[in-house]
């Protein structure tokens, strides 16, 4: 009887103990990454300073923000005090300094007016045109995607925070890198032969993403940016053997990214009528939207209502809308989408832009608003 009493306490014990550890919160890094015109060693450390000002600011807010902590992460991540300032900015030095030389002979020949608007013109929107450039955008996903995996091997979550052209940046590694697309959906989707199918049920393939599946030569692009699936069965079964060492090498965790802020954003410039009734959404930016819904992911696109650069979207979106517009099954929910632009930064029109670092207090106070409210509308709000 003795004995079975202390094998009982040391189970509780153990168990207790056991239990507790499983518990314990991951941490989460938050990843700022740059925007434009900033390549000089000056502006890299005014970025850096910017950072680590708003970054305690937003810990601040979050670790009170109850909709963040219960709703969204269930009390399972606690954020990191030191964030990581991820900085791109040089790498478009010299295509800067050869349009600085284009403005040069453009004195010459242009009426100053003139050449003033279209300097700053350019200088605002240069970094967002060259960064979406792929051949510009991929070194820069493979740097971030190194970041993550370190990160992710510490046993840590990420949440990307970009600004103005760094927000092209975290999409992209969303569209990318995430563990986004299932192989057998996409036979089934693209209507492969049903031996296709039944040999893809044969092994045990994880869930992949972009890079991977063309790195393996799986897919290609229709040229509405759909994809296209290797249609040679012989072809199919030797690429899809390989899928899973792709996805290892090349693909993020599952888990690894937990959030998406994107600030002082251009992103709906170029994207606009995203979730529109007519807008044909291409099949990783539908794979990528369910992600973020399944995994509760926050994704968020908060401008200063006075920022020139920060272009807002149209409307926002419910959860309905989402599974309309990519016409996939979206289960299960808590993941959310959400666009808040409705706030001033109480700067001059001209410095509004890069008020969300010199207004962090304020700006950290609008970004916890925004998750409040995204969840919300995005649950609770029927479309008509």
């Amino acid at each position: 009887m003795k004995k079975l009493i202390i094998s009982i306490l040391l189970f509780i014990f153990f168990g207790f103990f056991s239990y507790t550890a499983a518990q314990e919160p991951v941490k989460v890094t938050f990843i700022y990454l740059n925007g434009s015109n900033t390549n000089t060693e000056k502006s890299k450390e005014a970025y850096i300073k910017g950072v680590k000002k708003l970054h305690k600011e937003i810990v601040s807010r979050f670790n009170k923000d109850k909709t963040l902590n219960n709703d969204i992460w269930g009390g399972n991540y606690i954020i990191n005090e030191e964030p990581i300032p991820f900085y791109w900015g040089d790498l478009s030095k010299d295509a800067i300094e050869i349009l600085n030389e284009d403005f040069d002979f453009m004195k010459k020949i242009s009426p100053r007016p003139a050449n003033y608007v279209r300097r700053f013109i350019a200088l605002c929107l240069h970094d967002a045109i060259w960064v979406t450039k792929m051949q510009n955008m991929y070194p820069i996903i493979e740097k971030l995607h190194k970041t993550v995996t370190e990160e992710n091997n510490k046993g840590n979550a990420v949440v990307l925070l970009g600004y103005s052209a760094g927000t092209f940046i975290v999409h992209e590694y969303l569209f990318l890198k995430m563990p986004v697309l299932d192989l057998d959906v996409e036979t089934t989707r693209n209507r492969a032969d049903y031996k296709f199918r039944e040999y893809f049920k044969t092994k045990n393939i994880k869930t992949s993403c972009t890079d991977a599946f063309f790195k393996a030569e799986l897919v290609t692009y229709d040229m509405s940016g759909n994809f296209v699936i290797e249609d040679n069965f012989e072809s199919f079964k030797e690429k899809t053997d390989k899928l899973n060492d792709y996805t290892e090498k090349y693909c993020a965790p599952h888990g690894a990214l937990i959030g998406g802020i994107n600030f002082a954003s251009p992103f709906a410039l170029f994207y606009s009528g995203i979730f529109g009734e007519k807008y044909q959404m291409s099949d990783i930016m539908a794979y990528s939207y369910k992600y973020i819904v399944e995994n509760n992911i926050f994704w968020l696109t908060v401008n200063f209502s006075d920022d020139p650069l920060g272009f807002p979207g149209s409307k926002n979106i419910t959860v309905d809308r989402v599974t309309k517009a990519t016409g996939l099954k979206i289960e299960p929910r808590g993941g959310f989408i959400y666009d808040k632009s409705n706030k001033s930064s109480r700067r001059t029109f001209l410095m509004a832009h890069l008020s969300y670092f010199n207004a962090a207090k304020r700006f950290a106070k609008f970004l916890s608003d925004a998750i409040d409210e995204g969840y919300d509308y995005f649950y609770v709000t029927k479309e008509e």
